[in-house]
């Protein structure tokens, strides 16, 4: 069976991304951090589209038909939906949550979840590597909670009150379906 793997690029990757003008016209192209490219655009579908333009030319040309972003309000409702996930914490998020410091096990809850996996200044050594590992951590915790729910539960029950409650967080040119067979083919990577 053919494997597929994601790949996490880190946002200060140099790449070559479309420059926007002021009135939305494009101006050209530009070597810069690759996160950049979601930035010029109107943080809907046009950024998307820059974004899976930038992320192509990275890849050397490797087509990329689909998108979906879900903007950072969508973390702790995708957590909760789950029933959280449990991390040991490596660094301290006490001046973000009291009960948030280094080496306490905590199920995250609500905004925990955004503090783990986006916040990086004045938390350990503030590196956007730092804050990748954590994001992979939890990724990685999360699509395994989300297997045991779709192996011990009505899979399609589940997986469209998860889009249900994602969707207004989620900008994406995949249909319902086809997002949530996407979500079922990956749920073991």
């Amino acid at each position: 069976a053919k494997t597929v793997q994601p790949i996490q690029i880190d946002r200060d990757t140099m790449a070559e991304i479309t420059v926007l003008g002021v009135l939305g016209d494009e101006t050209g192209t530009r070597t810069a951090q690759i996160c950049l490219a979601h930035g010029f655009g109107d943080g809907g579908e046009q950024s998307c589209l820059l974004q899976k333009e930038a992320v192509s030319k990275l890849c050397l040309g490797v087509d990329i038909p689909y998108y979906a972003a879900m903007s950072l309000d969508g973390i702790s409702v995708l957590n909760d939906a789950v029933g959280g996930i449990e991390v040991t914490l490596e660094d301290d998020f006490s001046t973000l949550d009291s009960s948030m410091t280094t080496g306490t096990t905590v199920t995250l809850r609500g905004e925990q979840a955004e503090y783990y996996v986006r916040n990086r200044m004045n938390i350990g050594i503030g590196t956007s590597e730092a804050r990748n590992a954590r994001q992979q951590d939890y990724w990685k915790k999360l699509n395994q909670k989300i297997t045991e729910i779709l192996d011990a539960e009505d899979s399609s029950a589940f997986l469209n009150e998860l889009y249900a409650a994602l969707e207004p967080y989620l900008t994406t040119n995949l249909s319902r379906g086809e997002l949530i067979n996407a979500a079922w083919k990956t749920k073991d990577y």
